[in-house]
């Protein structure tokens, strides 16, 4: 029997050379189709580039070289960028035409313009991580599955694996970076999302290809014999079950302490009062943050036309008057808003920088009067807190689920080494889902939204640092009067709670805390007056 023959018998396809370097699937006559038109469309330029001497890997590596442009032009001059980026396009399409026109298509010089034609994807999409116009985590997944997906198709072309439809959106993505470049209007999370979807299946379809493939080429066809140790559907469960039970036990134990708090419920009942309503700027206004400065609320306004403000309400919900406008860039990653002295911290999502925001100065200037700020690196910060713990003032920095941790950090050994991380003096395990925060009598008061429930842990400090997280130190855990509410704040003795919409719940701390009335207010007095006495940022 032909080589040919076995080869059909197993399942393969003859296989032409000139389609080795390439990763089309049942649309590769369309592709052939449109190569035809392009070679067509262009051969009157192609006599000028054979009586110079031009090779087919040139024209390659000139549409490589134009990427330098898109490079600097990005965002500088994005209109230029994206004329550099039409213009890698061109010369992508134009090297396999002048090869075949001159008859000099080759294996090497497919195989050039596979890498070429790749490589503007990947330069255009690690410009957009690199810009923050995506996400790192979407745009990482987007490359590594569209190359992932381009090799596996190459392979099952090269061994003959019959047909299938491989679906690639390089031309989509320099087309959501026009739209970028001259609206605005950023679609990248949009289409990484649902293409690294796409693409997931595909390279789970691939792998199942050209791993039945690869055993019926390579390995012998009889895949179990009699009285073979490997046989038997009893073997064959057991082969699957252990590599899954060992991913959901690294899961699981990796996830514990996250996995505990989704199916928490509360141990204590507390009754909630609802407060005055939070005067709205406008009725297209939404709402933040929140916090407490000098016993009175500070609200972080947006609206809809992307102007901000930062408003001091009265106890009673009104607008007293004093505000200031605050960057249009700012994104808060944390609910409420912490204040230490004269000093709000805001952790910006947008630049990733803990903000120091002198109060007075900005009301008395109408805008913000930033003071100090710091990187907060790979954390994603979604909790932050200000109190006293071994006599200074610390900040506590709660990190979202990734490292499940609250971070103690010093301002002033942050300061001084340039980043909060650098600042961490100690840590505690949190509840993985942290949004809301506060320090009162040596208990820590955390707000976690799990995304089933919400609840209200109570703890002691003291404790979880020495080594207890979250769960294991809690003495109560109290259920939020409603699911979705902002941050934690205290205000005259009492715990407070804000809705998007405006509406203030409170509740006695001593309730929460479980203390005695006198021991609370004594100690609450002695921090209010250390804190008016003591500024942080002094230095």
């Amino acid at each position: 029997m032909s080589m040919e023959n076995e080869q059909n018998k197993v399942g393969f396809k003859t296989q032409s050379q000139s389609d080795f370097f390439n990763y089309f699937g049942k649309d590769r006559c369309i592709q052939a189709w449109l190569a035809n038109k392009r070679t067509r469309l262009t051969s009157a330029i192609f006599p000028p580039f054979d009586k110079i001497g031009l090779v087919p890997d040139t024209i390659s590596y000139i549409g490589i070289a134009l990427l330098a442009g898109v490079i600097l032009y990005f965002v500088r001059k994005p209109w230029l960028a994206t004329i550099f980026l039409l213009g890698h396009v061109f010369f992508d399409g134009l090297d396999g035409a002048y090869a075949r026109n001159a008859g000099r298509a080759s294996q090497s010089g497919a195989f050039t313009d596979l890498v070429c034609d790749q490589f503007g994807m990947v330069v255009v999409s690690m410009l957009a991580i690199f810009h923050h116009l995506v996400e790192p985590l979407i745009g990482a997944a987007y490359i590594s599955l569209y190359l992932i997906v381009v090799v596996f198709g190459v392979i099952i072309n090269v061994m003959g694996i019959g047909s299938r439809i491989t679906i690639t959106s390089k031309y989509f993505l320099y087309m959501v970076y026009g739209l970028w470049a001259f609206s605005g209007v950023n679609h990248f999370s949009f289409l990484m999302t649902f293409f690294s979807c796409v693409m997931a299946i595909e390279v789970l379809v691939g792998y199942v290809r050209l791993k039945a493939g690869i055993r019926k080429k390579f390995d012998s066809q009889e895949r179990f014999t009699v009285g073979d140790t490997y046989s038997g559907p009893v073997n064959y469960i057991l082969n699957t079950t252990i590599p899954l039970l060992t991913l959901i036990a690294i899961l699981i134990c990796g996830n514990w302490v996250p996995l505990r708090t989704i199916m928490d419920k509360p141990n204590t009942a507390l009754n909630w009062e609802e407060g005055q309503p939070i005067a709205f700027p406008e009725d297209n206004s939404r709402l933040l943050s929140f916090g407490v400065w000098n016993n009175k609320w500070l609200a972080f306004f947006t609206n809809g036309n992307r102007t901000k403000e930062i408003r001091v309400i009265n106890p009673d919900g009104s607008f007293n008057g004093e505000s200031f406008e605050a960057p249009s860039y700012i994104q808060p990653a944390c609910e409420e808003l912490p204040v230490d002295g004269n000093t709000l911290l805001i952790a910006d999502n947008t630049t990733r920088l803990v903000m120091g925001i002198d109060l007075k100065a900005s009301l008395a200037a109408k805008k913000t009067v930033i003071t100090l700020t710091l990187p907060f690196g790979y954390l994603r910060m979604t909790a932050m807190a200000t109190t006293r713990w071994n006599n200074k003032t610390v900040w506590l920095v709660a990190n979202y689920l990734y490292t499940r941790k609250t971070y103690v950090v010093d301002p002033d050994i942050a300061l001084k080494k340039g980043s909060v991380l650098d600042g961490v003096i100690a840590s505690y395990t949190n509840g993985g889902f942290p949004s809301g925060l506060v320090v009162s009598n040596g208990e820590v008061i955390e707000l976690n939204k799990s995304p089933f429930n919400s609840l209200i842990y109570t703890a002691q400090f003291d404790r979880m640092l020495q080594g207890a997280n979250l769960r294991k130190a809690t003495r109560k855990k109290i259920a939020p009067p409603e699911k979705e509410v902002l941050g934690l704040s205290i205000s005259n003795a009492d715990i407070m709670l804000v809705s998007e919409q405006g509406r203030t719940f409170h509740a006695p701390l001593n309730r929460v805390l479980g203390k005695n009335p006198l021991q609370f207010n004594i100690y609450h007095s002695f921090l209010t007056k250390s804190e008016v006495v003591k500024n942080t940022f002094s230095h």
